[in-house]
């Protein structure tokens, strides 16, 4: 389940956040290296109701921001386009707690965001990420994401674009 973070959970969330620096600095990708997202960046998601926790049996095993409907990293799309132009939730800062990884956590993490998408009228999914992160690229692969295309954060860093329009049934 999904809850929605506190201001007193920043000290878990940057914890989380930065086990996850660790990794992709061991991993030798060049993702969240330069001192983002920070405390601040946490905060900010926080007060504006982005932030969640989620939970497995009652433990935090995971942390991400939502955001439902436009999201301006996602205005442009280079070298393809999205799979649909309605309302959609982008997945953000997302971060394994330590002793979860390699569990199967963010299949989870995808499928119970699009349960909670389709309550907010949204009708799919998008995820960025950084070119060498491939872990999280074969996570979305198995979760169905297609890749669409890349998209540039605000400071000029490419990342590949993935989107995942749900089932109508």
């Amino acid at each position: 389940m999904f809850k929605k973070a506190m201001l007193n959970d920043i000290p878990f969330i940057m914890g989380t956040i930065n086990f996850a620096k660790d990794n992709l600095k061991r991993m030798e990708i060049d993702q969240w290296q330069s001192g983002y997202p920070n405390e601040s960046t946490i905060k900010a998601d926080i007060e504006a109701g982005h932030s969640y926790l989620y939970y497995e049996n009652n433990e935090v095993v995971a942390v991400l921001a939502l955001l439902f409907g436009e999201d301006p990293l996602y205005h442009v799309i280079e070298e393809g386009q999205w799979l649909t132009n309605q309302r959609y939730v982008s997945i953000h800062r997302v971060a394994v707690v330590e002793g979860h990884l390699g569990k199967g956590v963010m299949g989870r993490v995808f499928n119970l965001t699009e349960q909670i998408a389709q309550d907010h009228d949204c009708h799919s999914t998008r995820v960025d990420t950084h070119p060498d992160n491939k872990s999280m690229q074969r996570a979305l692969e198995k979760a169905d994401f297609k890749y669409c295309g890349h998209v540039f954060m605000a400071n000029g860093d490419l990342r590949y674009a993935y989107e995942k329009v749900f089932s109508t049934n």
